[in-house]
């Protein structure tokens, strides 16, 4: 019998349609690492395989039906089909029922989409490049264009990331986002999600509409932190599906 993980959910999400969440480091059943999808220098590829099987079993749907990506911490972004196979992308739609759009993440922001009107969601990973090249609009420009959304309909997740008052950077990150990014004795910090949501409300958005986890991965160790852990650090799962019902 699999162990029960544990799982943030969205609030924005009040919908039986959807099914989303953040999966937790959940260390007190995998003490050495926490639960994890992605290999890392003391986990194996298949101990990876038996945690995504965990996180299938706990949302009640088929391995097969859970989408990872190999990310690039690009802008690349694809529709998801029946028949998709991962490929090196950052971004992902989708009006299939049934399946699991996953983003890996460890300090850079997942940003999860859902069109109520339309029966449509997307999930982008937005760390600081992804967010440099506005990721998370071009997301919302594609479902637009392929599901008919409209962006003021659109209802949006920030995940848990690196915070502002943890995520030290270089100068250059002052000039890349002049309005996220804040000085202190001679230090630079940037504030992904203050970023990110700026993007959403440029796209229409409504900031009604938005939800920010007010989680740092940096502080707080029930999640993953690669500047915290390094190379020793796993991946949290950040997910969105259609129920199929």
């Amino acid at each position: 019998m699999n162990p029960i993980i544990e799982i943030t959910t969205p609030d924005i999400f009040q919908n039986k349609k959807i099914i989303s969440g953040v999966t937790r480091r959940n260390l007190r059943l995998f003490p050495e690492i926490g639960f994890n999808i992605f290999p890392t220098e003391i986990i194996s590829a298949a101990e990876i395989v038996k945690h995504k099987q965990i996180l299938a079993d706990k949302l009640s749907l088929p391995l097969e039906k859970c989408i990872f990506q190999k990310q690039v911490h690009e802008d690349r972004i694809d529709i998801i089909t029946d028949n998709y196979q991962m490929v090196e992308r950052d971004g992902m739609i989708s009006n299939i029922k049934g399946i699991v759009l996953n983003i890996n993440i460890a300090d850079c922001c997942a940003v999860l989409f859902h069109d109520p009107v339309n029966d449509a969601v997307g999930a982008v990973h937005s760390g600081w490049r992804g967010t440099k090249l506005n990721i998370s609009s071009k997301a919302i420009a594609m479902m637009t264009h392929e599901f008919g959304s409209d962006p003021k309909d659109i209802k949006v997740y920030l995940s848990p990331c690196a915070s502002v008052k943890k995520y030290e950077t270089g100068q250059e990150f002052k000039e890349y986002f002049p309005d996220s990014v804040i000085q202190s004795d001679g230090k630079y910090y940037f504030d992904n999600h203050k970023e990110i949501k700026n993007q959403l409300i440029q796209s229409e958005i409504n900031s009604d509409n938005i939800e920010v986890s007010d989680v740092c991965t940096i502080s707080d160790t029930d999640y993953h932190s690669f500047r915290r852990d390094g190379k020793k650090s796993g991946r949290m799962a950040a997910f969105i599906s259609i129920r199929d019902i």
